[in-house]
């Protein structure tokens, strides 16, 4: 990549010993000036000037110790549901880094054999999480094992949060801002790629909890039935006060689920007949008994929906077992619809005999 800086920051600090050298050079500047042949009133500037390229070159080496501890320990981010940001113009995403080349090339130079001892945790921490294991069950130890797992700053040990993924891809982004993306951006197909426990349910509860307070019609399908996430909706929904709202179906909890006619709705009264017995083989000698199975089907929808009730599941099994009530709930609307028939036509004849 001509043209473009190449940096090395899997490394030594050098950066800390001309930060100390400064440093030491400008208070002996102030308090002493004549070890250095300096006069009292040039002594003021150049102690000045050999500080500030001591903060400078601090800077700099706390940015490369920086980047190696992200690189062993994946900075912990966490961020409650009451905090959420909900705009009208913009969806939060969470936070990260726009990738660029030189991330790129951070990501190659981590994967070098020279710098695995930046990547890997150090025997002192390998040292405490064998004693977590080894003393798991010891009640002297307890205290100890509780501070050496306890993730706060005074610990030189703590145990690297369970987040999953790869440390090194959020590493190389020294930076991380607040992703955001326009709504109307929306429109598209947003596609999603992860292994396992890396975050793409926490990301989708991220995305529905600003829907539902945003107050848009939020629609889920969610094939592995992920039980934190239905209580994630629910209980953003009542955080919302939208709960009234909310419809939950699940065919394994039929007493919470939302109840759900798949045979209701239809355009042509063949379509009941077809959708049940679609779910039957028709190869070889099993597509006789499909077409026995759509042909009475068909008869009881039919029934049905001159009766005017709306066909369903429950009233079909109970018809094909016993399908006498139905014929004779019919039967006085076929007769009445005939007796309206011959009246009409006999209506017709004194008119036209009149005529």
């Amino acid at each position: 990549m001509s043209g473009q800086p190449l940096e090395a920051l899997l490394r030594p600090p050098v950066e800390l010993w001309s930060m100390l050298a400064s440093g030491s050079a400008g208070f002996a500047a102030l308090l002493a000036p004549h070890t250095l042949m300096l006069t009292d009133s040039l002594s003021y500037p150049v102690s000045a000037g050999l500080f500030l390229l001591s903060i400078v070159r601090g800077h700099q080496a706390l940015r490369v110790l920086r980047y190696q501890r992200n690189m062993k320990r994946l900075p912990l981010y966490r961020l409650r549901p009451e905090h959420i940001p909900v705009s009208h113009t913009h969806l939060f995403l969470g936070r990260g880094f726009r990738w660029y080349q030189e991330h790129s090339q951070r990501l190659y130079d981590a994967r070098k054999p020279s710098v695995r001892h930046y990547l890997e945790p150090s025997r002192v921490y390998r040292w405490a999480r064998q004693l977590e294991i080894r003393f798991a069950q010891t009640r002297r130890m307890a205290f100890l094992l509780r501070c050496l797992s306890k993730d706060a700053w005074w610990n030189p040990v703590p145990p690297i949060a369970p987040l999953g993924g790869k440390i090194a891809l959020h590493a190389v982004g020294i930076q991380e801002v607040d992703v955001l993306m326009p709504l109307y951006e929306r429109v598209g197909h947003t596609l999603v790629l992860g292994t396992t426990r890396v975050g793409k349910t926490r990301l989708a509860e991220i995305l529905i909890t600003q829907d539902i307070h945003r107050g848009d019609v939020v629609i889920v399908f969610d094939p592995k039935g992920d039980a934190d996430l239905m209580k994630r909706i629910v209980a953003e929904a009542h955080r919302a006060g939208c709960q009234n709202s909310l419809t939950l179906f699940h065919l394994g909890y039929p007493g919470l689920s939302a109840r759900y006619n798949p045979v209701g709705n239809f355009s042509r009264i063949t379509e009941i007949a077809t959708r049940i017995a679609n779910q039957l083989p028709s190869q070889g000698d099993s597509a006789a008994f499909r077409e026995f199975a759509w042909r009475f089907t068909n008869i009881i929808s039919r029934a049905l929906v001159a009766l005017g009730r709306r066909p369903d599941y429950a009233q079909i099994i109970r018809y094909v077992t016993h399908i006498e009530p139905l014929l004779t709930g019919l039967l006085p609307a076929v007769v009445k619809g005939s007796r309206a028939k011959g009246l009409g036509q006999g209506g017709d004849e004194p008119c036209r005999c009149h005529q």
